[in-house]
C-alpha cells in the first residue's frame, strides 16, 4: 500500500477513535440521539475529518442503521445497551468503527465477551487466512463466552470512498471464499447475541439513511440541485436526511423520499434481532500490512 494512501487511513482511524472516545465519555441515558448524532458528526469536522456515514445508534435489538432523523425527539432508553456505528474518510479512504455502550448489568459480560473477541480475532488475522477460517474463529471464541454471533451481519472489504467493497467477511463458520490479501482494508464487526437468540436481523423501520449508487443521477431532472449536492459532498457514500434537510430545508424530505420511491437513491433500513434478544457489536477496520492486521481505528 502506498504510504499517503495508508497514512490516510490511519488519520480517519485516529479521529474516528477520538470520536468514540467522546461518546464513551459524554452518552448518558435520556439523551436525545439527534444531540448525540450532531454532536459526533460535527467532532469528526471540527479534527479534520468528514462522517464516511451517518452516526448509527442502535439501541437493544437494533443491531445496526438507525440516525435521527430531523427534529427526532427519540432518546437513549433507561437500562439500554446502545450501539454507536460511525465512520470517518480522509480523501476518501474509510475508517468504520463501532463500540457498544451499556446501561444495564444485565448485558455487560456481552459487551466484555464482545471485546475481547474482536480483540482475539484481529490479532489472529494474517494475510492469506480465509474467511471462512476467519468465521469458524469468531463463532469458536464467541461460543467459549456463551454468546453466538448474528449470522447475516458479516464484515467487509474497505475501499476508496467503497464502504463496503465486494468483499464479505463471516462471523461465523460458513462456506466463504476469499481471504485477507496484503495492502488491503476491512471492516471486522461481530454482533453478538445470547447463545439462545436466532441470531439473525431482519429488516423493520426505515433508518433515515441514503445512498447515490452512482453518478448516472447526474442525468435527473428532477430534483438536481439536491442530486448534484449529493454527489459533490458525498459521492456513493451513505448520508443521512438530516444532512439534506439542513442544506435545503422542508423540501429535502419529498424531494428525498421521491428520488427513492423511483430507485435514484436507495435507502437503508434499521436492522433488528429476529427473537427481539438484545445486541452488542465492536468494530474496527484494518489494514493487512507486514502480513499482520493493523488496525487504524484505534488511536495512533
Amino acid at each position: 500500500m502506498i504510504n499517503e494512501v495508508l497514512e490516510s487511513y490511519k488519520k480517519a482511524g485516529n479521529i474516528a477513535a477520538g470520536a468514540l472516545k467522546r461518546a464513551e465519555d459524554t452518552v448518558h441515558e435520556g439523551q436525545k440521539v439527534i444531540d448525540i448524532c450532531e454532536d459526533l458528526e460535527g467532532y469528526i469536522i471540527k479534527q479534520g475529518g468528514f462522517p464516511a456515514f451517518p452516526v448509527n445508534i442502535s439501541q437493544n435489538e437494533e443491531a445496526a442503521h438507525y440516525t435521527a432523523k430531523p427534529d427526532d425527539d427519540k432518546k437513549i432508553a433507561k437500562d439500554s445497551i446502545v450501539k454507536i456505528d460511525l465512520g470517518v474518510h480522509i480523501n476518501g479512504y474509510i475508517a468504520d468503527t463501532a463500540i457498544t455502550i451499556n446501561f444495564s448489568p444485565a448485558y455487560e459480560g456481552m459487551k466484555i465477551a464482545n471485546h475481547e473477541t474482536i480483540l482475539q480475532a484481529i490479532d489472529r488475522i494474517h494475510s492469506g487466512m480465509s474467511f471462512e477460517e476467519f468465521g469458524g474463529m469468531v463463532q469458536k471464541l464467541a461460543r467459549s463466552y456463551g454468546f453466538k454471533p448474528i449470522e447475516n451481519l458479516m464484515g467487509h472489504g474497505v475501499d476508496h470512498y467503497n464502504l463496503h467493497a465486494n468483499v464479505s467477511i463471516p462471523m461465523v463458520e460458513t462456506r466463504a471464499r476469499g481471504s485477507f490479501i496484503e495492502g488491503n482494508a476491512y471492516a471486522i464487526e461481530p454482533f453478538f447475541v445470547d447463545g439462545n437468540a436466532s441470531g439473525y436481523v431482519i429488516d423493520a423501520a426505515h433508518s433515515n439513511i441514503y445512498r447515490l449508487p452512482s453518478a448516472r443521477a447526474m442525468k435527473e431532472r428532477a430534483h438536481a440541485d439536491i442530486l448534484k449536492y449529493i454527489w459533490e459532498n458525498y459521492v456513493t457514500l451513505p448520508f443521512a436526511l438530516r444532512w439534506i434537510y439542513r442544506q435545503f430545508g422542508e423540501s429535502a424530505t419529498n424531494a428525498i423520499n421521491e428520488l427513492e420511491k423511483r430507485g435514484i437513491i436507495e435507502g437503508y433500513m434499521t436492522l433488528v434481532e429476529s427473537s427481539r434478544s438484545y445486541v452488542s457489536q465492536y468494530e474496527h477496520t484494518i489494514v493487512i500490512n507486514g502480513g499482520k492486521a493493523l488496525i487504524t481505528s484505534i488511536k495512533q
